[in-house]
Order: C-alpha cells, then sequence, then structure tokens
C-alpha cells in the first residue's frame, strides 16, 4: 500500500521531496515553494527543416546516421552474396557509392545522400536502412512536461517541424530503461505520455528521471536526453463539486480536492485559493490549507477556485467555472 515501505508518516518515508510531512491532523499556514514546476529543457540538434527526400511518416525500424562529408558503411542484413541497392525507390541514387558484397559504402555524405536505402534480390526487397546527418548547430527546443499528481505518470509537449518524427523512451527511478514511445503530432506539435511503474509517491525522490528523446526529418537527426523530478512538473487539475450556499448571514462554501489527487488527504495536502467578486465588481483573494470547506461575506457574487501543492511546486491548477452566488437573495446593507 505504501511501496514496501513500514509507515507513509514517520521516519525516512514520512517525509517527501525533502521537507518533513507533519502527522495527520489540523495543518499549519500556507508555506510558499521554493522552485517552478514547469520544466523547460535544452534541445540540441539540427533543424528539422531541410530538403525532403522521402517523406516520413512513422519513425524507421532501422536507421543510420552520417556526419556531413564522410563515409557511411551500410549492411544488408542477409545471406544472399550479391544484392542490389536503391535509394529512395530509384536504382541510380544521388550519391557516390561503392557496394562490395552485402555492404554499401556512402562516400561524402551530404543532404541529397540521405534517405531511404534498399538491398535487394532480383525484385525481393531484403532489408532497408533509413540514412540521415547528424545535427551540426544547436538549436534551442522547449519541451514542457506536467504530472497531474504524484503517480508516477506524465506528459511532454514540444513545438517542431510538422515534417519530422519523434520517440522518446523514460530511465526509470528503478534505473530500468523505458520502452520506446513514439511521439503523436498535429500541426507542428509533439507529445508523449509515460509511466514510471517503479515511481512510490510516499518515498523520496533521490535520483532524478531521465527523459530521451530522437527526431528525424526527411534528412536529418537529432537527439537529446533530460533529467528531472517529478515534483517539479506536478500542476493538479482543478478543485471539483465546487458548492455555494446560504447560511444565515454568510455564504457557506465546500469543494473536493481533484480526483486525480493521490490518498490521503492528511499526507498529500494541498492549498486552495479562493477568488471571489463582490457587486461593485472588486475580485477578493482567500487562501485555505487543510479544509474543503470555508464561509465568505454575505455580498458575493460570484467565486472560483483553484489548488496546488504547498510544499514542493508553485505552480496552481487551473481556475474551476465561475461559480455564481444567488445575490438577489442577499441581504442589502443597512443605512447607518
Amino acid at each position: 500500500m505504501f511501496c514496501g515501505l513500514a509507515s507513509p508518516w514517520g521516519g525516512p518515508a514520512g517525509s517527501r521531496l525533502g521537507i518533513n510531512r507533519p502527522a495527520p491532523g489540523p495543518r499549519r499556514a500556507h508555506r510558499s515553494s521554493a522552485r517552478h514546476g514547469r520544466e523547460m529543457l535544452v534541445l540540441v540538434g539540427l533543424v528539422l527543416s531541410l530538403v525532403p527526400a522521402d517523406a516520413l511518416t512513422a519513425f524507421p525500424p532501422k536507421f543510420q546516421v552520417g556526419k556531413v562529408n564522410g563515409d557511411v558503411v551500410i549492411k544488408c542484413n542477409t545471406s544472399e552474396p550479391r544484392v542490389t541497392w536503391t535509394q529512395n525507390g530509384e536504382p541510380e541514387p544521388m550519391a557516390e557509392l561503392v557496394a562490395e558484397g552485402q555492404t554499401l559504402t556512402i562516400l561524402g555524405l551530404d543532404l541529397p545522400a540521405a534517405g531511404n536505402y534498399s538491398c535487394w534480390a532480383g525484385t525481393v526487397l531484403l532489408d532497408t536502412t533509413y540514412v540521415v546527418v547528424s545535427g551540426t548547430r544547436k538549436e534551442r527546443l522547449n519541451v514542457s512536461c506536467q504530472a497531474e499528481s504524484y503517480r508516477g505518470s506524465f506528459r511532454c509537449s514540444w513545438a517542431g517541424p510538422s515534417s519530422a518524427v519523434f520517440r522518446a523512451r523514460l530511465t526509470r527511478s528503478d534505473g530500468s530503461l523505458g520502452e520506446w514511445v513514439l511521439a503523436t503530432s498535429g500541426h507542428g506539435q509533439f507529445s508523449a505520455s509515460f509511466v514510471d511503474p517503479s515511481f512510490c509517491p510516499f518515498a523520496e525522490e533521490l535520483h532524478p528521471l531521465r527523459l530521451q528523446l530522437e527526431g528525424l526529418s526527411d534528412t536529418s537527426y537529432l537527439s537529446f536526453s533530460s533529467h528531472f523530478f517529478i515534483r517539479d512538473i506536478v500542476r493538479p487539475d482543478p478543485p471539483q463539486e465546487l458548492t455555494v450556499q446560504r447560511r444565515g448571514e454568510r455564504l457557506h462554501l465546500a469543494w473536493a480536492p481533484p480526483a486525480s489527487w493521490p490518498l490521503p488527504k492528511s499526507y498529500f495536502a494541498l492549498l486552495y485559493r479562493l477568488q471571489y467578486e463582490l457587486p461593485n465588481g472588486t475580485q477578493v483573494d482567500e487562501y485555505v490549507e487543510g479544509a474543503e470547506q470555508t464561509r465568505l461575506p454575505e455580498l458575493v457574487r460570484r467565486v472560483r477556485i483553484r489548488c496546488r501543492d504547498p510544499y514542493a511546486n508553485p505552480a496552481w491548477s487551473p481556475w474551476t467555472a465561475w461559480q455564481e452566488a444567488d445575490v438577489a437573495q442577499q441581504p442589502r446593507l443597512r443605512a447607518r
């Protein structure tokens, strides 16, 4: 239940993210967190928008990366003693080639020489290798990763050329390597989702996760890796079930934590930020920690709420929709 730990409340298991957690019961006042939760990663590679060869629609199962003006040796995975070669389906490749048995050497690799190389035995396709050029200059690309809770799952997204394909994989918190995940794309936006089954929300994060990403365009290749902690990318979903009721001369608000937020609530506490609007349009903020209800002044037009982890991450959840209060039935202020 608690990731193999004796207790989620005391000792090493009773702290999270380097901060000691209090025992269940009344909570103390809000403490500001120290770091921003949105992870921005720096990508080093070649811009994936060069001269098109044969448009990629999926990550090729076999590819080879070569340097500009360098020689590249491709091997055909076959026992056939003699094979013929094509580049992008053409029997006369746009490159200087030396064929010898089951190998093909591309002399002086350049962009027109990149593409899909296939070896044949007559009309029988034996093997294919996609050849691309490695990155030769730096390009910044912002990758944003976000987790909705401490369950070990998160999603990363980034912008890139619409002609590119990307894949990514995760080195988990226990050091094991995950499978490659093909990124989904649309209008130049890419994203991929990951799950770390070895992640324990009740234990300290002692080692960061490692995200490795590879990208291919028609002619070019890039690769980068980045390290981060789940605690740095958590952004909760909005609170739910917000209700506003009149009780006497005040309004009573009640709500529930996000359904995706882990339990128990006394350990995975949330700080709530209420914002309510007065009849004159003035907006007032109020903070509540360790509770899921509060009272507001009688003259309130509408109210909304959001939340965040009070200890590790300053990233607030999105706001809920405005909840209207029944202004018409609120008593008027008495003249003095």
